[in-house]
């Protein structure tokens, strides 16, 4: 069971079978949507109830990816870098702890900010014609396509009675949105060993989760073969197997060709 930070939704995460595989690996969509789809598919709530993914919070869907990527792959997330100045450059890894990275992002209320109580999703700002939402996946995935996706998104999600007041209280309700729903994606800070200068990394949940598992997905093709070769199973009961098992399945199947 998996309890997103925001929304406080629980959901089982299923185990991806080949079917997900291959959207990782063919997938035509944008980054956004193959998101939206890879937890629509493998994210079922608790309450039987259906899951709107496009109305999720940002942080609640890449919260969800990296729950997804510590079951699949681990929990620690490991990259290397180097030292931003010319006169070190010294090489620097980076890790952390999925489950630790997700704790840290704790959600506060700003003491400015109330519910508008015919609106769920809406909050005001206090003193201020200002009310806003917060970014959802599906304002996401529309910003994407978007000639202006930071405009596009400040346009979904933020309203008010005149357009001086709109563009005067943007920045506030911006403020006010990454306290409610802490971004995920962003800058991770350290500082290099050697010199001691400040290290940046940006860090896109999306893009990483998506590439992680991709590279994860890629036996595919090869596995669907060997099973098909020495079973005679059809590319359907290959594919809808959790990847799991048709991992085993081709582990015996590699270890007995010879017989």
């Amino acid at each position: 069971m998996f309890r997103m930070p925001i929304s406080g939704i629980e959901v089982e995460l299923g185990e991806a079978t080949g079917h997900e595989d291959l959207l990782l690996l063919e997938s035509r969509s944008d980054r956004v949507s193959t998101s939206m789809e890879l937890v629509e598919r493998l994210a079922k709530p608790r309450d039987g109830e259906t899951l709107n993914v496009a109305e999720l919070p940002v942080a609640d869907l890449e919260a969800v990816l990296l729950e997804l990527r510590r079951r699949v792959i681990g929990d620690t997330v490991a990259s290397r870098g180097k030292c931003p100045k010319p006169d070190c450059s010294t090489p620097i890894d980076v890790s952390f702890s999925i489950g630790k990275y997700l704790r840290s992002n704790s959600v506060r209320r700003p003491p400015n900010v109330e519910p508008v109580e015919s609106e769920p999703r809406w909050f005001q700002m206090r003193g201020s014609e200002v009310q806003f939402r917060l970014v959802t996946a599906g304002d996401l995935a529309a910003a994407a396509v978007s000639p202006s996706p930071e405009l596009e998104l400040a346009k979904r999600t933020i309203r008010a009675q005149s357009p001086e007041h709109w563009k005067r209280g943007q920045k506030r309700a911006q403020k006010a949105m990454e306290w409610l729903a802490p971004p995920l994606s962003g800058e991770i800070n350290g500082q290099c060993p050697e010199c001691g200068a400040r290290v940046s990394f940006w860090f896109d949940v999306q893009s990483y989760v998506q590439r992680e598992l991709y590279f994860d997905a890629e036996f595919l093709y090869e596995d669907v073969h060997q099973l098909a070769t020495r079973y005679h199973w059809s590319e359907e009961k290959i594919l809808s197997l959790p990847r799991q098992r048709r991992m085993q399945y081709v582990e015996l199947a590699l270890q007995r060709g010879g017989n």
